[in-house]
């Protein structure tokens, strides 16, 4: 495709990122970031496939890819910082949208994910600094110390017993 000006191990233009997606799962990794006070890093996320709440910030990966690139691209981009991370500490779960979402031409569009969850942590001297005043403002970052009832359905239904089990002490990753 690169004669064609698209390279595939970077961004492709939206519409063709869009027909893949109607396709082929798209593979994702999500960051599970947690701090020494049992608080878990969501940030608000407001789009037409999964609509607006809180969510576990994630990239899809690339052709050629690894796991260490995009999840610190994915954290670059979301968090503003590149995390800690233990490479052989993650969950694999599949999500597959059958909703219908009447707002889509393509029903099948970005509705099947396989995503990966790896446990990470911030450096020790970050601290958030939200660009924007409204918590519900595409990008705003937030600790919680309980599951948001505005979490994405993606979400709760990808990684809700994950969420509610790492709440009440349950969820123990080897860092």
């Amino acid at each position: 495709m690169n004669e064609e000006g698209v390279n595939p191990t970077l961004e492709l233009p939206e519409e063709l990122f869009h027909f893949v997606t109607t396709l082929i799962p798209c593979a994702n990794v999500d960051l599970f970031i947690t701090d020494s006070r049992h608080r878990l890093l969501l940030t608000w996320r407001d789009d037409r496939f999964y609509g607006r709440g809180w969510h576990i910030p994630g990239g899809c990966l690339r052709i050629q890819e690894t796991f260490e690139n995009r999840i610190q691209e994915t954290a670059r981009r979301e968090i503003g910082t590149e995390v800690i991370y233990n490479p052989d500490s993650f969950i694999t779960r599949e999500a597959i949208v059958v909703k219908e979402r009447p707002w889509l031409k393509n029903q099948l569009e970005r509705s099947h994910n396989i995503s990966m969850l790896f446990d990470c942590r911030l450096p020790k001297m970050f601290r958030i600094k939200n660009n924007v005043a409204n918590e519900h403002t595409v990008g705003f970052m937030k600790w919680f110390d309980s599951m948001p009832g505005d979490l994405l359905e993606v979400h709760r239904s990808l990684y809700g017993d994950l969420i509610q089990n790492f709440f009440e002490g349950k969820l123990t990753w080897k860092m």
